[in-house]
């Protein structure tokens, strides 16, 4: 991928986390990143056509931090995911999936398809790897799988929001918590 597509996708990245999907333009792209519209249009044609690069990006991030840590106890891992909020938190930015997800319905299909795609996978894995802690004896809770995976999802993304819009600790609540149930 050239320097200027990688550029391009990494700073998308940031405005979607920081302001939201329809809060930015190509103009805000192409003015910090000192090239002309025509350069975004040549990668990106489309908004759409960026947006959903984005989240092709954060999926094969994930896939890429889900595979290096295959080898790691369940509890180790789900503390690794657990982490990326953290440092998203402490970039003042919300997950991608936090930042599109309100915005769904108004999303182009483009976008819509990948996002779904995106959080059925956290959740997937998410259950998988509750239940991989089960079978190490290292988890022990009483709701269901599925029930506690779907606890901390939304508890790690709702966080990073309720940290932005009340300059509280939330977050730091939400993973000590998790650490007591699990």
């Amino acid at each position: 991928m050239s320097d200027t597509k990688q550029d391009i996708l990494n700073l998308a990245e940031h405005l979607i986390r920081s302001r939201g999907y329809h809060a930015f333009s190509y103009k805000d792209l192409s003015t910090p990143l000192q090239v002309k519209n025509a350069a975004i249009h040549y990668y990106f044609p489309s908004k759409k056509d960026l947006g959903a690069a984005v989240i092709r990006k954060n999926i094969e991030a994930l896939e890429n931090c889900f595979a290096s840590w295959a080898g790691l106890p369940a509890r180790e891992q789900l503390f690794n995911f657990i982490e990326i909020y953290s440092l998203n938190n402490q970039s003042n930015l919300i997950c991608f999936m936090g930042a599109l997800g309100p915005a769904y319905q108004s999303l182009p299909e483009e976008m819509r398809a990948p996002l779904t795609e995106a959080g059925l996978e956290i959740r997937n894995w998410l259950k998988w790897i509750l239940n991989k802690g089960i079978e190490e004896n290292a988890f022990h809770f009483n709701e269901t799988i599925e029930e506690k995976a779907d606890v901390i999802i939304t508890s790690l993304l709702a966080s990073l929001i309720l940290n932005r819009v009340t300059g509280d600790r939330v977050l730091e609540n939400v993973v000590s918590l998790i650490h007591k149930t699990i």
